[in-house]
C-alpha cells in the first residue's frame, strides 16, 4: 500500500520529466540549433564580406593617392638624371674655357707683346690679327656656352627641389591613408575572427613555416591542385607602380617567369583575384610573400612585401589589401621598391600581362 502511494506522489514529477527525455523534442531543439547556427553563419559572412568589401574600397582610394606618389618619385628621378647630365656637360664647357684662360690673360696683360713677339711680315700680321679674332670669337661662345649652362643647371634645381617638396607631401598624404586603413584592417581581423580561429591560423602559418620551404616554385606548386586549369577571374595592377621587369624579359636567373613592379615607397598590395590565403609568410631571397588559391587550378604569387595583412587560410574579396611595400626612405627619395608577381595554371608560370591589365 505505501509502495502504491510512493508512486502516486512520484507522477506528477515523472509527467513533467517525460518531455525533457522526448525524441521529437530532442530533435526540435536539435534543428532550432542547427537553424541558428546556420543564421549566425550567414550573418557572419555577410558581416565578413562587408568588412571586405570596405577594404576594397579604402584600398581603391588610396590607390590615388600612390600614384601621385609614384609619379612625384620617378619625376624626382628624372629630374636628379637631368640634372646630373646638366652638371657634366657645365663641367665640360667650364674645362674648354680654363684652357683658353692662358691666352686671355696674356692678351690682356700685354697685348702688343703678345702680338709681335716674333717679328713679322704685314701678311703675317694681318693673319695673326685674324686669327686672335677667331679665337676672341671662340672664347666669347665658349663663355657664353658655360652661362647657358650653369642657368639651365640652376633651373634643373630648383625644378629638382620644387619634386622633392611635392613628393615628400605626397609621401605624408599617403602614409596617413596607409594608418587609416591599416586600422581598419586590424579591426576587420579582429571582428571577424575570434580566438580559436586565431589559434588555428596560426598554427596552419607554424605547419606551413616548418616545411621549410626553400624556393619559390616549390612553395606554388604546393599551394594548388593541379588539374583543368580555366582562366583566372578578377586581374589588374596589384600594386600603384609601373613595370620594371616583363614577364619573359632576360634576367641573370634566365627569362623571367613573372613581372616585376616597381611600386610607390610603402604601397598597399592588393589581391588580384578572389580566393583562399594558400601560404602567407617569408621565403628566402623574396622576404614576405603571399600566395593565393584563385579558383581554375590558378594561383597568384605577390613576393617582396614588407609587412602582411592576411594569414594562411583567409578567404580573399578581389582587391582587398593582402600587404605593404617597404616604405619611403628620405635618402633615397627615389628609390622604389620591387613586388614580383607571377599567375601560375596548374603550379606552371603563365604571362599575367594582359590578365593584370584587366
Amino acid at each position: 500500500m505505501r509502495r502504491a502511494l510512493a508512486l502516486l506522489l512520484l507522477a506528477p514529477g515523472l509527467a513533467q520529466a517525460q518531455p525533457a527525455n522526448d525524441p521529437a523534442a530532442a530533435l526540435a531543439r536539435a534543428r532550432h540549433q542547427e537553424a541558428a547556427a546556420r543564421a549566425q553563419s550567414r550573418a557572419d559572412a555577410a558581416r565578413a564580406a562587408l568588412l571586405a568589401e570596405q577594404q576594397v574600397q579604402a584600398a581603391a582610394n588610396l590607390r590615388r593617392l600612390e600614384d601621385a606618389t609614384a609619379a612625384d618619385t620617378q619625376t624626382l628621378a628624372t629630374l636628379q638624371a637631368s640634372a646630373a647630365d646638366a652638371d657634366a656637360t657645365l663641367q665640360a664647357a667650364v674645362a674648354d674655357l680654363d684652357r683658353l684662360l692662358p691666352i686671355i690673360a696674356r692678351l690682356h696683360a700685354a697685348p702688343a707683346a703678345t702680338l709681335f713677339a716674333v717679328p713679322q711680315t704685314p701678311p703675317q700680321a694681318l693673319q695673326s690679327l685674324t686669327i686672335l679674332q677667331g679665337l676672341s670669337a671662340r672664347i666669347a661662345a665658349a663663355a657664353q656656352d658655360v652661362k647657358t649652362k650653369a642657368a639651365a643647371l640652376a633651373a634643373l634645381t630648383a625644378q629638382t627641389t620644387q619634386a622633392r617638396d611635392a613628393l615628400l607631401a605626397a609621401v605624408q598624404t599617403q602614409e596617413a591613408a596607409e594608418q587609416r586603413l591599416s586600422a581598419q584592417v586590424q579591426a576587420a581581423r579582429a571582428a571577424e575572427m575570434s580566438q580559436a580561429d586565431l589559434a588555428a591560423r596560426a598554427a596552419a602559418a607554424r605547419l606551413a613555416a616548418q616545411r621549410k620551404l626553400d624556393s619559390l616554385a616549390e612553395a606554388a606548386s604546393l599551394a594548388v591542385p593541379q588539374g583543368h586549369a580555366a582562366p583566372p577571374s578578377g586581374g589588374g595592377a596589384p600594386v600603384a607602380g609601373h613595370i620594371a621587369v616583363a614577364f619573359g624579359a632576360a634576367t641573370a636567373a634566365g627569362p623571367a617567369a613573372g613581372i616585376s613592379y616597381a611600386a610607390a615607397p610603402g604601397a598597399r598590395v592588393v589581391t588580384p583575384c578572389a580566393g583562399t590565403v594558400m601560404y602567407a609568410g617569408a621565403l628566402p631571397q623574396y622576404g614576405l610573400i603571399v600566395i593565393a588559391d584563385c579558383g581554375g587550378n590558378n594561383s597568384v604569387v605577390l613576393a617582396g612585401m614588407h609587412h602582411l595583412d592576411v594569414a594562411t587560410g583567409e578567404r580573399l574579396a578581389h582587391g582587398q589589401p593582402v600587404g605593404t611595400m617597404p616604405g619611403f626612405d628620405p635618402d633615397s627619395p627615389t628609390r622604389q621598391p620591387i613586388l614580383y608577381v607571377e599567375l601560375r595554371q596548374n603550379g606552371q608560370p603563365v604571362d599575367p600581362s594582359g590578365w593584370l591589365r584587366r
